[in-house]
Parts: structure tokens; sequence; C-alpha cells
């Protein structure tokens, strides 16, 4: 039997939904989807083994595209994590990286990721229904200028707010200004942090670059064995109305 830090049964439903991912681009940075290498499956697993949520990879699940990667409908599928490594790229999945508030650990892993690859650009977001939804992002620029945002959508408190959308959108080329009134609105730039749309914010800094859930991409799955202390945050988070 595999070692296990989970105390609910493998075939426990989950009570939340959502993604949980983060993104590294380091230079020189591909100018559109189109750009990005094929996907390396030994580098992939590399990564996994070393990403901190992960004790150990316990089963290498294959190579599939990346739109095709289940959610997670049970316990067990939320030690399936799913890594993309496309040249200066890699994405992450892992249902680890889900957090209300507590810990905001995609801002934690961002800025680890960041000072493994020094000069990288790093977009994560975790946008997870608790019962009510929480959102994490973050888009860390290669000098290290953060934008970072915590919080239950729609709710003025409790939120921990980093940085100026709209400058850190300008860093990246993006012209707010030069945006229809429409989207402007919709973005709500200049709006308190729990009426931005931080995944319309999050899409912008992606200029056109997303690589999560893109038929167009593969990437490598794997079963893990997350840390111990990350096990009992997804227990908490993931089945906690169970």
């Amino acid at each position: 039997m595999t070692h296990t830090f989970w105390t609910r049964p493998a075939d426990t439903r989950v009570s939340a939904s959502g993604e949980c991912t983060l993104t590294v681009f380091t230079p020189p940075f591909p100018e559109s989807i189109g750009a990005f290498a094929p996907h390396d499956p030994v580098r992939a697993r590399a990564f996994a083994e070393g990403f901190p949520t992960v004790e150990q990879v316990v089963e290498d699940l294959g190579v599939m595209a990346a739109d095709q990667v289940p959610e997670p409908e049970t316990r067990e599928g939320l030690d399936v994590i799913s890594v993309g490594c496309w040249g200066g790229v890699i994405c992450i999945s892992d249902p680890a990286l889900a957090d209300d508030g507590t810990d905001c650990t995609v801002r934690e892993e961002a800025r680890a990721l960041h000072a493994r690859y020094p000069g990288s650009l790093v977009v994560g977001s975790a946008h997870v229904d608790l019962g009510e939804d929480h959102v994490e992002d973050v888009v860390l620029l290669p000098d290290g200028t953060m934008l970072h945002a915590s919080g239950y959508a729609g709710f003025e408190e409790p939120w921990e707010s980093e940085g100026d959308p709209r400058s850190v959108l300008q860093a990246l080329g993006v012209d707010v200004d030069a945006l229809d009134e429409e989207t402007q609105e919709d973005l709500g730039l200049d709006a308190e942090p729990h009426i931005t749309n931080w995944e319309m914010l999050v899409s912008l800094a992606f200029q056109g670059r997303d690589p999560r859930r893109q038929p167009r991409l593969e990437v490598s799955v794997f079963r893990v064995r997350h840390t111990r202390e990350y096990t009992a945050t997804m227990e908490e988070l993931w089945l906690a109305r169970q």
C-alpha cells in the first residue's frame, strides 16, 4: 500500500472546484503560443520532483493535451498534477496551490520560482470555489516588481493586495487606455480589489501566451505524494464540507 498523509479514503468526493497554476517565462520570451518549443517530458518530471508541494512522484501517467487533464473529482484526484515544459516556458497545475488567504501559497511559490529563474516573468492563479469564490493571483515581473491579490470575490474583507495593476500591465506592454470602454469597465483597475476582474487582468498579462488548457500544447501528468503540510491544507480546503 502506498504511504499517504491523507486521513480520508481515496474515493471521498471533493467539495471544492477550481484551477491552480503557476507559469514561468524565461527570456527570451516567446511572442505567441505558436512559438513554444515542443514539450519535454524529462524536464517536466524533474520539475515536478523538485516542486515544493511534492514529496515524491509516485506514477507517471503519460503525456496528454493540456485541455484533456481531468479535474479532481475525488480525494485521489487531488494528487494528480500536470507540468508542461516548452523550452523557456514552464507551467504547473497543482491543487496544492489552493489557499483561503491564510498562506498566500501562489505568491510564495511564485517568489521561489522567480529566485530559481532570475529575470523570469511568473504568472500564477488559484481560483477555487470553497463555498464562496476565493481568488489569488500574482504577476511577478522580471525586475521583481510584484502584483498580488488574495481574497473572496465580491466581498470587501478580508483582502490582501500589493502592487499597481495599471503600471504592471504597462510594463508588459499592455496599454489599458487603448482598451475599449466596456473592457476597461469590466476590468475595474481603479476599483477596490474585490471589484477588480483579476481573471481578466491575468489574461491580459499573458498577452495571448496563456498555456493553460491549450489543446495545441502537451503536458506530462503525474500522480504524486504531496508533503504532509500541503496534504493537510488540501484536506481542509478541498474536502472540508464532506
